[in-house]
């Protein structure tokens, strides 16, 4: 199970990292803008279309 804390896409909020936000770039003919939306850091993201996985780079 992939969760919302292994997204490029997951910012978290607080210290503990538990919460955060899924921020996506969105373009239209006219522009381009960002999206919010507040996710739990272990939530589900199997069925996620915006899902990419973070890469460590070490």
């Amino acid at each position: 199970m992939t969760t919302c804390q292994e997204c490029k896409s997951f910012f978290p909020l607080d210290e503990d990292q538990a919460k955060g936000d899924c921020v996506q770039r969105v373009k239209d003919p006219r522009q381009a803008y960002y999206m919010a939306k507040p996710v739990n850091a272990e939530d589900d993201c199997s069925s996620c279309a915006s899902f990419h996985k973070k890469e460590f780079v070490q």
